[in-house]
This record gives structure tokens, sequence and C-alpha cells, in this order.
């Protein structure tokens, strides 16, 4: 049915709108995802009526400003809700209507404002991974029950432990080539997240690999474009694990054939 689909995507805006909130207040202190419970503005704080927060929707009619102070909404906003949405039609069309779309729709929504926070803040922020866990591993019962499946919990379990000893190991080898810290301990922890919702192998490969690709391309388009100054500049390494992850979740299976073939393993 048609209607699905769009429902799907309708639904992936609206926790893109939450996910906006998030992103907005985990990183400053003294702001609680939770209170103030309503929306505001973050120039004049007036609160946002609810008819000037439709997600994607409002931002097109109010022309990115707000409708009180006139002060420029951030594009971020509706960008966030659209990937979010584009990503929950994505999970649809792989999984269809099943545990694995609840699943995969979670990790979405745990990975999202993981990448915005990182990208702009430098933090992975320990309240998101620690619900992660807690709700990844509930969910991952839930399936390993209702499919009779054991060995899938188990292999998200080993995938969380191998996934955080694996980056906590580069970690350890990049700060000694390097001198310096090479990854931060968030990194670490959300590796270990990645791991329980995507399993060990050959999903952690992939993940490590595409996103020490795309992020090396990322350093030197940076460097080209004056952002940063040179190899020694920081740069999050958080938006290109989520990068990885998302590319493994969706197109897994023919990314390792892909990988096979170039190395002439298959």
């Amino acid at each position: 049915m048609v209607a699905i689909p769009i429902l799907i995507f309708i639904l992936g805006l609206i926790i893109g709108s939450f996910l906006n909130v998030c992103i907005y207040r985990i990183p400053r202190d003294g702001l609680s995802v939770h209170f103030p419970g309503i929306s505001f503005c973050p120039e004049c704080r007036t609160r946002i009526r609810a008819y000037d927060n439709i997600p994607v929707l409002s931002y097109l009619i109010l022309r990115g400003r707000c409708r009180h102070c006139g002060a420029q909404i951030s594009i971020v906003y509706p960008l966030v809700e659209l990937m979010t949405g584009g990503l929950f039609l994505l999970l649809f069309y792989r999984f269809g209507l099943t545990f694995e779309l609840l699943h995969a729709c979670l990790f979405v929504t745990l990975l999202v404002p993981i990448a915005w926070i990182d990208a702009k803040w430098y933090i992975i922020p320990n309240a998101i991974i620690l619900f992660g866990l807690i709700t990844g591993s509930a969910v991952t019962v839930l399936i390993s029950l209702t499919d009779h499946d054991l060995y899938y919990m188990i292999e998200c379990l080993i995938g969380a432990i191998a996934g955080g000893a694996a980056l906590a190991l580069l970690a350890t080898v990049g700060s000694f080539l390097f001198r310096k810290q090479a990854m931060g301990a968030g990194d670490i922890k959300l590796m270990m997240l990645i791991g329980l919702f995507l399993g060990a192998w050959p999903h952690l490969l992939i993940v490590l690999i595409a996103s020490a690709f795309i992020g090396s391309l990322a350093g030197v388009l940076l460097i080209i474009l004056g952002a940063k100054e040179g190899p020694q500049s920081a740069i999050p390494y958080g938006p290109f694990l989520v990068i990885g992850a998302l590319l493994d979740l969706l197109w897994g299976n023919a990314v390792w054939e892909w990988y096979l073939k170039l190395i002439g393993l298959q």
C-alpha cells in the first residue's frame, strides 16, 4: 500500500523534529530534553506554536525565520527532519514491517543526533549511548525470542564487545604513533553501540574501512578548502563512524561482496 511508506516517512519527519530538540539541548548545560516541555526560539526564547512547528513545512512557510523576532532559523532543522524521514523510508524498503525495521529505526534515531552533535561540539553524549545500549539490548532480546534465534542475541553481544575493543586498540596504536590522543572515549563507546546493533563480522570491518576512507577524503577536502590548517587539525570521527554504520545497515551485503571482488577474493 502506498499509504504505509508515506506514514513511515511522516513518522521519520516527526521523530526528526524531536531529534532537533536533542541536538540543540543535550550539549548545552542547564537544558533538558524534557524541560521546558515546549519548543522555543533560540534567539528571543518565545514559545513556538504548534502551527509553526510542523516539520519542514513550517520552515518553508516562515522562509527560515522566526515569526516573532525575525532571526534566521538554522537549515540544520529541516535537514535533520528530511534525513530522518528519508532514512526511515529506506529502512522500510530494506526490512519491511518487521521487528528488524523497529531495530533499525531505533538505531538511526540514535545515530542522527550523535553525528550532528559530534560534528559541532566534538562530543558524543553519554546519555545517548547509554539509552541506545539499553533499548538496543531490549529490542535485540525481543527479536531473538520472536525468531527463536539465540545466536542473533549472542552475535550482537559479541559485536558490542568487539566493536569497543577494536576501536580502543586502534586508538591506543594511533596515540602511540602520533604522540597525541588519536580518538576520544566517545568514539569507542559509539563503536560499542554500532556493534550491538549490527553484530560483529563482517559488519564492524565494513564500518571501520568505510569510516576511515570517507574520513580521510573529508579531511583532505577540508584542508583544500581552508577549513582545516593541516593533517594535525582535529576532525570529529563520530560522523564518519555513523556514515559507515548506515552504509552497512542499508547495503552491507552488497558493500561486502564489492570489497571481496575488489581484493580478488570473489
